[in-house]
């Protein structure tokens, strides 16, 4: 890294980490992202689900929220997600509640599968540990933090499993050459994951064209330009330093001007001028010439009156010019162009605004920039986050009221227990029907559960409600409206609804944040001015109807005008009921789940199988051709012939091809986790010797300096492997909220 990029990240730690003690000299990061952060989260943020039939998501999510105090962490979270360009939200269930984490750039590395989706995530992390004996805690307690041994912690999160390793040493992703880094030691211990699927969601700030896996951080592209300005200010702060204080000019001698600051400070002598000192005191001859001629402050002392001065003499000040005019233009000037370029406003040239409007519409610029950044935190990060969430929530609401029911959920079979196909086909074909009669019996009690209103003990989670989007909006705005702005927003509501637009249309001028349940909600009156006016006019037409039957048709004087089917006014009463029925009947709408965006989750299958630790085997692989066909060239060598084992068929297109939905491509700039890090997973071993229960047992054979089987002595027989079986034991059914 050279001094350039490593000024720049000085700068982006400084401002990220609230760190005063780093040198830093502009403050243009620290001012975007003040500036960020007031917009972005203004008032406050609130999250809410779509739909919210029974009211208990929104207590959900507000519980959550203030369990992590994720208000309290907003503010940092923007900060870091800003400056590195992505991060992860991750949760994990933790008793009765969820515990939420964010992760920075440099904590976190997520690995995708050909769709796209989460295939796994490795995240690192530190903490601190209290010691028994404090001489043990002392040399490895970290200074300045509140005591304590400090561990490190690196969770590597799969469908099925969690493996969290606890280390004494610094869990590192690459090591100084940019490198993989080698396999730190620690104690690992292997969790089922109960959920089914990977709980995390990363977010990207200034996404490029070719895909959504990658991130850019706000200042990257800028940072030659904010180290130029850092230099400018430094200059000028210098200029400041030095130039700042007069310089005295004068024809008198030095020392009929300046006088010595301490009046005890002793003075040169003869004796002392010719180098003679005293047993107990060093010589004045290599001292100041007059003494300590320095003032508490460093600068020197000069008399108020100078008196006997000569008609010749000259004594004056000379004040010189610290920094120019057109420096200073072109620093501002500078500053004002990255600060443009960041999509912001510089809050100190406010004088390029003369009116409260032109002002408010200067600084629409930085609340769209803003509102582009909120929503890919908030929209594609935490609320996605909280949709996994409440879905958890739903699927234990369902396994614990059948229990509380007295039903039994049938279990699933599993091909791997089956010798004879056949016999795997009919139980699963019995398995089928049982499952049906259990939801059919489980949906008719629900049904009746609700009705009653009372909900049998040991019932936990949240009751399934159709979708599970969850939405964001702000507590409040920056510029909070006048009275007589929303007088004026009152008008044009009455206006529109004057025009026909319905009421919950026309409210969201007047409620911009709230959704439409919640303004069909507020409806618990009605408009009389709108009933008002519409039943004018449906007397008016019925009178002019009354009038149509009185007057003849010129055509057939013997019939009435109204007996024209052209002139037929049904159309218009039926219309005018119409909307004085919608006027006095507002109502939410009911979602379904069908319209939410699933979440790649394990089978059925795979999630018995994680309950009582086997390998899942229902997982989709990776199917790449020249990624995991063991070729490094798309199959077939410079001259035509396969490559890495590959026969020379192998390369050539067959007569069958596969459909385009089948094989999909991974996304651009995405990393492709086509390996699986957990041997136990694997049936074979890693040198192709098979293990009878590869959850219970090590694999041998492991080509790996730092592999207990490959080196005993370097970590021990089975070090960590040991540690890692011996917590992984068959699990039965969990049990999380009483």
């Amino acid at each position: 890294m050279n001094s350039v990029d490593s000024g720049f990240q000085q700068i982006l730690t400084a401002a990220k980490e609230r760190r005063g003690d780093l040198t830093v000299d502009t403050m243009i990061v620290s001012s975007h992202l003040a500036q960020m952060r007031m917009f972005i989260l203004r008032r406050g943020v609130e999250f809410f689900a779509e739909q919210d039939s029974y009211g208990y998501r929104k207590e959900f999510l507000h519980k959550v929220c203030e369990h992590n105090m994720l208000d309290m962490k907003l503010d940092s979270i923007v900060d870091y997600f800003l400056c590195d360009g992505q991060g992860l939200f991750y949760f994990r269930p933790s008793g009765d509640n969820y515990q939420l984490l964010y992760f920075p750039k440099e904590n976190y590395r997520a690995y995708r599968d050909q769709a796209g989706d989460l295939n796994s995530v490795v995240l690192t992390y530190s903490f601190n540990v209290q010691e028994e004996k404090a001489m043990e805690a002392f040399p490895m307690a970290d200074p300045g933090k509140r005591g304590g041994k400090k561990k490190y912690i690196r969770l590597k999160v799969f469908k099925d499993r969690i493996e969290q390793t606890v280390s004494d040493e610094k869990i590192e992703f690459e090591n100084a050459m940019g490198g993989p880094a080698m396999t730190q030691m620690g104690q690992t211990e292997i969790l089922t994951n109960s959920l089914g699927f990977i709980p995390a969601v990363e977010i990207f700030n200034y996404m490029d064209c070719t895909g959504e896996a990658t991130g850019n951080g706000e200042f990257e592209w800028l940072s030659n330009q904010i180290m130029y300005h850092d230099e400018l200010v430094k200059n000028v702060r210098k200029n400041l330093k030095f130039y700042g204080n007069p310089t005295l000019i004068s024809s008198r001698p030095k020392h009929d001007i300046i006088e010595a600051g301490d009046e005890s400070t002793f003075r040169p002598t003869i004796s002392s001028q010719a180098g003679f000192a005293a047993m107990g005191r060093s010589s004045t001859r290599v001292s100041e010439p007059f003494g300590g001629t320095s003032a508490l402050d460093g600068q020197i002392k000069v008399p108020r009156v100078i008196a006997n001065l000569e008609p010749t003499d000259r004594i004056s000040y000379l004040t010189p010019d610290s920094v120019s005019g057109d420096q200073n233009m072109y620093i501002k000037q500078y500053r004002q162009e990255i600060r443009l370029a960041l999509g912001g406003v510089d809050d100190l040239d406010i004088q390029t605004a003369s009116t409260a409007y032109e002002i408010k519409t200067l600084y629409g610029r930085v609340a769209s920039t803003a509102e582009k950044k909120a929503r890919a935190l908030f929209t594609y990060g935490l609320c996605k986050l909280f949709g996994m969430m409440i879905k958890h929530e739903e699927r234990m609401f369902d396994e614990s009221f059948g229990v509380a029911m007295g039903l039994k959920k049938p279990e699933i079979p599993l091909m791997e227990d089956f010798q004879d196909p056949k016999e795997y086909e009919a139980a699963n074909e019995k398995f089928l029907k049982q499952m049906a009669t259990y939801e059919k019996k489980k949906t008719n009690l629900l049904g009746v559960t609700l009705e009653s209103g009372e909900m049998p003990n040991g019932v936990t989670g949240l009751i399934p409600d159709g979708s599970t989007k969850v939405a964001w909006r702000w507590m409040g705005e920056v510029f909070e409206d006048s009275a007589d702005e929303i007088l004026q927003n009152s008008i044009v509501v009455r206006n529109l609804q004057e025009a026909g637009v319905g009421s919950i249309e026309a409210l969201k001028y007047l409620f911009p944040n709230k959704t439409d349940e919640e303004r069909a909600a507020m409806m618990s009156g009605f408009p009389f001015r709108v009933v008002q006016q519409t039943q004018q006019a449906i007397n008016s037409f019925v009178g002019m109807l009354g009038n149509l039957y009185q007057l003849p048709h010129p055509q057939t004087p013997d019939l009435p005008l109204a007996s024209d089917p052209n002139l037929d006014l049904t159309g218009f009463l039926y219309r005018s009921l119409d909307y004085l029925r919608k006027e006095l009947s507002y109502s939410g709408k009911y979602k379904p789940s069908s319209s939410d965006t699933d979440v790649a989750e394990l089978s059925d299958a795979d999630k018995r199988r994680s309950a009582i630790s086997r390998p899942v085997r229902d997982e989709p692989t990776t199917q790449l051709p020249g990624i995991t066909d063991g070729s490094g060239s798309g199959g077939v060598g410079p001259a035509g012939f396969g490559s890495g084992g590959q026969p020379m068929a192998g390369g050539v297109s067959g007569a069958e091809r596969k459909l385009e939905y089948k094989q999909p491509l991974p996304g651009p700039g995405s990393v492709l986790g086509v390996s699986n890090a957990d041997a136990s997973s694997q049936y074979p071993g890693a040198m192709g010797f098979s293990t009878p229960n590869p959850a219970a047992s090590p694999v041998f054979g492991a080509g790996d300096l730092q592999s207990p089987s490959f080196n005993p002595g370097l970590l021990g027989i089975g070090s960590s492997q040991s540690a890692a079986t011996a917590s992984r034991k068959p699990s039965a059914k969990r049990t999380r909220r009483k």
